[in-house]
């Protein structure tokens, strides 16, 4: 599989979890909500910036922000999984 196939089929999944997470906000109890919110615009980002790479041919070669925005993402991910757990135990 070609790295360009791979990212619009990963750009596709990101897109669609956030999409998961905005609709069932309403549905989700009030202390998860703000990190409903928070992780559903943190992948929604995630898969923006794997459109972005699509277009400019990756982070390794073209586009150093690229890797920056990727980079911020992940850290957003592991905030989104630590604040979960948080909240579960809560």
């Amino acid at each position: 599989m070609s790295p360009t196939k791979f990212n619009v089929i990963e750009c596709i999944f990101w897109l669609t979890l956030s999409g998961a997470l905005f609709l069932v906000y309403s549905r989700v109890p009030q202390k998860f909500k703000k990190w409903v919110m928070f992780s559903g615009v943190n992948i929604l980002l995630f898969g923006v910036s794997d459109g972005v790479e699509v277009y400019t041919g990756g982070f390794l070669h073209t586009a150093q922000w690229l890797l920056l925005w990727k980079l911020i993402n992940v850290l957003g991910l592991v905030i989104s999984i630590v604040w979960y757990f948080y909240l579960r135990l809560k």
